[in-house]
C-alpha cells in the first residue's frame, strides 16, 4: 500500500515524512496519536517468503532490549504489508559518518566497536545472531549513544531456518562461513564487525571486489594487509586486535562479543568515556560540514588545505619515505662506489618499501642506515644499531611517521633555518607530539653538524668533523665517549633540545586559541628569552648573541609568513584532536 504524507496510517499513526526505502521495505516518521510520541515506521512489502524473514525479523527484536539495540514498539500486519514500529533515532548512520570523516582516530573507532560489541552481546546472549554488521545499519546519536539497527536478517542460533547454501547479507562485510552458505555463530559477527572496525581505522573495506562473486572469494581466500599497513598512524596492538577479528578460522577469532569488547578497552586503558567520545565525533562531523563551506570561502587556501585534508595520509607517507630514502643515493655512491643508476634503483627500493609498509621498514631502514656505517667504522655502526633498535622497539613499532619527522631538524639545518623548525612544528601539532618531534630534532641536528666537517649553523653548534675522527674505529665505548664528549664540554647542547621543545609546546598550545599571528610570535619570544639566558649562563667565546639576534631576525621574517597559509578552523580542530 502507498503510504501518503498526512495519512493516518493504522488509525492511530499520522505520516510526518518519508525517511528512506528500497525495493523491500520504506521508513517513514510517523506521530503516535494514542502514545503522543514520535516514531519510525518501516514498512514492508513483502511475498510469502519474506513474510518469515518479517515476522523473524519482529520477533527477533522484540526479545531485545538494551541501550544499543534499537527498540520496537509495536508490530502490525495490514494486507499484504508488515509495519514495524519502533523508536525514532535522530542520529547519522556510521556509513556518513564514514564518509566524511574517516579514517577515524584510534580511540573514536575502538569506542565505536565497543559499542558494537555491547549490542551484540546482548543479542548472542538470546541466541540471535544479526549476520549484517554494516555502516549502514549503526546509528549514532547526537548525544553519543549508539544503536545497532535492522535485524531483519539475524536468525535464531540453531533454528531450522538457518541451513546451508543460504547467503544472506552483504558480501564485503560477511564472515567466509557465511560466504560459504555454512551456519553461523556469534563468531560470524565478530569477523563482520572486525571488517567494518577495519574500515573505521583505514578508510578501506578490506575485501571489495569488482562483482559479488569476486568479493565472496576475497572474503574467504584474501589475507587483508594490517591496518598499518594502510595508515602509518597505526601501531602493532591495534593491528593484532582487528587481524584476530578477521581470522579466517572461527576458532582463532575471538569467541564472544564480549571477550572482543575486552580487548577493546584494553586497548582503551580504561579512560574513554565512550558516550563522551562519541558525542564529540559528532560535534566533529557537524563542524566538517561547516568547514566545508569555510574552504569554499578561503579560496587557494581553503583549497591547498582541503587537499592535505583528503589526501593528508598518503601525503604524509610519501615524505617520510623520501625523508628515509635520500640518505641512501649519496651513501651508497660515495661510501660503496655503487654506480649512479643503481645507486638511485636502491633508494627508490626504500622509498617504496617504506611507501607500502611504513610500520615495518621504518625500523628496517634504520638498521640499513647503521650497517651502511659499518663499512667506515664498525664502532660507529655499534652504537648507531644500539640506538636505532630500541627507538623502533619504543617508538618507530608504534608510531612509525612520528619518529622519521625529528629528522625534519637536520633538513632546517640544511635549509638555513633550524630556527624556524621549532616554531613551524608548533603550528602542526599539538603541544605533546610537537614537543617531542622539535626536542628530539634538535638532538639530530646537532648530532648531524657535530658529525660533519662544517657546520650549518656555526652559532648554534659547532663541527668537531667526528666522522673523520671515527673513521676505522672498532671500539663502541670510544665512539660513545667522542661523540658525548662535545655535549659534556658544551651544556648548551643539552638545553638546546630542551628549549626547543618548550617552544614548540608554546606555540602549539597558543595556537590552539586560533590565533595562529600569536602563536607565531609567542613561540619566538620564548626562543629569544631562552636563548638570551643560555648565553647569559654559560659564558663562552662562541657565543655572540649580536650575530644569533641576526639569525632570529631572518627566522622572524619567515615565521611571519606562515599565518598568510593558515587552514580553516576546521582543519586545525582536527590537529587538535590527533594530538
Amino acid at each position: 500500500m502507498y503510504v501518503r504524507t498526512d495519512q493516518l496510517l493504522l488509525n492511530r499513526y499520522k505520516i510526518t515524512s518519508k525517511l528512506g526505502g528500497g525495493g523491500f521495505s520504506d521508513v517513514y516518521e510517523a506521530f503516535d496519536t494514542r502514545m503522543e510520541r514520535v516514531v519510525a515506521i518501516k514498512q514492508i512489502h513483502v511475498d510469502r517468503r519474506s513474510a518469515e524473514r518479517v515476522i523473524r525479523e519482529a520477533r527477533t527484536v522484540a526479545l531485545l532490549n538494551h541501550p544499543n539495540i534499537v527498540t520496537l514498539h509495536e508490530f502490525e500486519k495490514d494486507g499484504d504489508d508488515y509495519y514495524l514500529i519502533m523508536e525514532l533515532i535522530e542520529g547519522v548512520p556510521l556509513s556518513k559518518i564514514l564518509a566524511r570523516l574517516a579514517p577515524l582516530p584510534v580511540e573514536e573507532a575502538l569506542v565505536v566497536a565497543g559499542q558494537i560489541c555491547r549490542a551484540l552481546t546482548a543479542a548472542h546472549e538470546h541466541g540471535i545472531i544479526h549476520r549484517d554488521i554494516k555502516p549502514e545499519n549503526v546509528m549514532v546519536l547526537n548525544d553519543g549513544r549508539l544503536k545497532v539497527m535492522d535485524f531483519g536478517i539475524a536468525a535464531i542460533k540453531g533454528a531450522s531456518t538457518i541451513t546451508s547454501g543460504d547467503i544472506i547479507g552483504t558480501f564485503s562485510y560477511m564472515s567466509p562461513e557465511q560466504a560459504r552458505g555454512d551456519i553461523v555463530d556469534e563468531r560470524s559477527d565478530i569477523f563482520s564487525l572486525g571488517t567494518l572496525l577495519y574500515e573505521m581505522l583505514t578508510d578501506a573495506i578490506p575485501f571489495s571486489g569488482e562483482s559479488a562473486n569476486e568479493t565472496l572469494s576475497l572474503v574467504q581466500k584474501f589475507d587483508p594487509p594490517p591496518p598499518s599497513a594502510v595508515n602509518a598512524l597505526l601501531d602493532a596492538p591495534t593491528d593484532a586486535v582487528v587481524m584476530r577479528a578477521l581470522e579466517k578460522n572461527p576458532e582463532e577469532r575471538y569467541a564472544s562479543a564480549f571477550e572482543f569488547r575486552a580487548s577493546l578497552e584494553g586497548m582503551l586503558g580504561g579512560t574513554a568515556l565512550p558516550e563522551k567520545t562519541l558525542a564529540l565525533m559528532m560535534e566533529r562531523y557537524g563542524r566538517r560540514a561547516e568547514g566545508r563551506a569555510e574552504y569554499e570561502l578561503a579560496g587557494w587556501r581553503g583549497s591547498l588545505w582541503r587537499f592535505f585534508e583528503e589526501h593528508g595520509e598518503p601525503a604524509a607517507r610519501t615524505a617520510i619515505a623520501m625523508l628515509l630514502a635520500a640518505p641512501f643515493f649519496p651513501i651508497l655512491h660515495s661510501w660503496f662506489g655503487v654506480p649512479r643508476s643503481l645507486t638511485l634503483f636502491g633508494a627508490a627500493t626504500i622509498f617504496l618499501m617504506v611507501l607500502l609498509l611504513p610500520g615495518h621498514t621504518v625500523g628496517l631502514t634504520l638498521v640499513l642506515l647503521a650497517l651502511t656505517a659499518a663499512k667506515h667504522s664498525t664502532g660507529v655502526f655499534i652504537v648507531a644499531l644500539a640506538l636505532a633498535v630500541p627507538y623502533w622497539a619504543t617508538i618507530s613499532r608504534w608510531r612509525p611517521a612520528l619518529s622519521v619527522w625529528p629528522a625534519a631538524g637536520a633538513v632546517f639545518g640544511f635549509l638555513r633555518i633550524p630556527l624556524v623548525f621549532p616554531v613551524a612544528v608548533g603550528l602542526l601539532a599539538g603541544p605533546v607530539t610537537a614537543a617531542f618531534i622539535a626536542g628530539l630534532g634538535c638532538l639530530v641536528f646537532e648530532l648531524v653538524n657535530i658529525f660533519a666537517a662544517d657546520t650549518t649553523a656555526p652559532l648554534l653548534v659547532q663541527s668537531y668533523d667526528l666522522w673523520s675522527m671515527l673513521e676505522g674505529e672498532t671500539n663502541p665505548i670510544y665512539v660513545a665517549q667522542l661523540i658525548s664528549g662535545p655535549f659534556i664540554e658544551n651544556p648548551f647542547l643539552l638545553l638546546q633540545p630542551i628549549l626547543w621543545a618548550i617552544v614548540a609546546a608554546t606555540t602549539s598550545f597558543v595556537k590552539r586559541k586560533g590565533r595562529w599571528l600569536s602563536a607565531v610570535l609567542s613561540g619566538f619570544v620564548v626562543l629569544v628569552l631562552g636563548y638570551q639566558g643560555a648565553f647569559a649562563n654559560l659564558e663562552s667565546d662562541n657565543m655572540d648573541m649580536s650575530a644569533l639576534m641576526q639569525d632570529l631576525s631572518f627566522s622572524l621574517i619567515i615565521l611571519l609568513l606562515l599565518p598568510i597559509i593558515r587552514p580553516p578552523k576546521e582543519y586545525e580542530r582536527l590537529i587538535e584532536s590527533a594530538d
